[in-house]
């Protein structure tokens, strides 16, 4: 009796482990990141400044561009700052920086949007996406969380 349930915990074990090693395996795209899986290229990067106005008028274009599935209407603004800066700086610029550099990391913003149609339900209501711009001026989204 002992042989099987000791048999049965190595089943259990190797289906564990089998499956951590696929989910951690590395050479998957990134399932965020907007532009078919890929890095904003840092070259085509422009300068950052620290008017949150720019990225609130960019804003208006970026969120249907990004949310186009969704119904996106109605949407406010909760958080903008640099990502650098932003909430839970552990956890959204930490991303930013292990998918795509840190170069791409201090170069963008973080904006927390509410979508209250779909209060009271957190995770559906709040979504977080990364903004930055190219050298042209243009901004873009390059990362959605939710």
């Amino acid at each position: 009796m002992n042989y099987l349930r000791v048999i049965i915990y190595m089943c259990i074990f190797g289906v564990f482990i089998f499956s951590q090693i696929s989910f951690a395996e590395t050479d998957e795209k990134v399932p965020f990141l907007i532009n078919n899986g890929k890095c904003p290229d840092s070259k085509n990067l422009g300068r950052v400044e620290s008017n949150k106005g720019l990225i609130i008028n960019a804003l208006n274009t970026i969120i249907p561009e990004v949310y186009k599935s969704d119904n996106y209407e109605g949407w406010k603004v909760e958080t903008i700052s640099h990502l650098s800066e932003s909430p839970h700086l552990e956890d959204y610029y930490a991303m930013a920086k292990n998918y795509c550099g840190e170069e791409i990391a201090d170069n963008s913003w973080f904006v927390e949007l509410l979508f209250p149609q779909y209060l009271p339900a957190y995770d559906a209501s709040h979504r977080q996406i990364f903004v930055t711009k190219n050298k042209q001026g243009q901004w873009f989204a390059w990362f959605r969380f939710h």
